[in-house]
């Protein structure tokens, strides 16, 4: 029957048909069904998280992640009008991944973060707030904003008084492969320790939607110690190579997020190649 938790329930499924099977197809399904049915159901009361599981973990696979943040933000606005302050924070939490990654200018962002972190402060919201204000002083590193390029270390967070939960930890994992990546620390991207607990939320299928974003910055750092170490160099492309096979595979599958993924790492594959064939001559 339907009541308040039947779309959050069948997009919950959805969800574990990816982390199970791999299967893009049915978790899409089920998340465009549980839409349907949260549209039908009198009440909001499940809404945002709803709109947050199908978001975060399910339709980055098949639709541009551009268009996320309507929703997103209409996940947040249900759930502070129905009082479940824990997703509207995470459905503001994955906006301003999407803006970052939709490629909206960095001072927007960075502005988004301040009025976003205050209200995650202000309703005592502090797994979500530490998890924003990483991306938040990742921002102000790209910006030339702080003294640091890799630490996560200014005005938003300083990395050594953060008390880690899976979840923090995993966003940490993130915005540490993009500050090494950007920032020209290849060797620290390429040997980042990945744990336990932020596994799961970094599988390509079954994981977040940065799962993206950090496997490609990965992949990133992997080449360009290949190029650097000739001693590891087996070493590092067969991971790189792993990482492009899983890109390439998912734009096979019409993932409109990643054909920038793929050409960037084909290039990077290409010139590594060109390398190799000119110390063998």
């Amino acid at each position: 029957g339907l009541f308040d938790w039947s779309a959050k329930s069948l997009a919950a499924l959805g969800y574990l048909s990816l982390v199970a099977f791999s299967d893009i197809d049915t978790a899409h399904y089920f998340g465009e069904r549980a839409l349907q049915m949260q549209e039908r159901c009198e009440s909001e009361a499940g809404k945002a998280r709803t709109i947050y599981i199908v978001h975060t973990f399910s339709f980055h696979h098949v639709k541009p992640m551009q268009s996320f943040s309507k929703p997103l933000i209409e996940g947040y606005q249900s759930g502070m009008r129905t009082g479940d302050k824990d997703f509207a924070m995470w459905c503001l939490f994955f906006n301003i991944v999407t803006l970052y990654m939709g490629g909206k200018p960095l001072k927007f962002i960075e502005e988004q973060c301040q009025a976003s972190i205050s209200q995650m402060d202000e309703l005592k919201e502090e797994e979500h707030a530490s998890c924003l204000r990483m991306f938040w002083q990742l921002f102000f590193n790209l910006m030339g904003s702080s003294n640091s390029t890799i630490e996560l270390c200014g005005e938003a967070i300083n990395e050594q008084e953060v008390v880690f939960t899976d979840a923090s930890h995993a966003a940490f994992v993130v915005v540490k492969i993009i500050a090494s990546s950007l920032s020209g620390r290849y060797e620290l991207g390429a040997h980042l320790n990945i744990e336990k607990g932020d596994k799961q939320y970094l599988m390509i299928k079954g994981g977040i939607n940065l799962a993206f974003v950090f496997w490609f910055h990965r992949s990133l750092c992997l080449y360009a110690m290949a190029r650097k170490n000739k001693k590891k160099r087996r070493h590092y492309m067969a991971q790189a190579k792993l990482i492009r096979k899983e890109f390439t595979k998912s734009l096979k599958n019409k993932n409109p997020n990643v054909l920038h993924y793929v050409s960037l790492l084909n290039a990077e594959k290409a010139a590594l190649n060109q390398k190799k064939y000119q110390e063998d001559d």
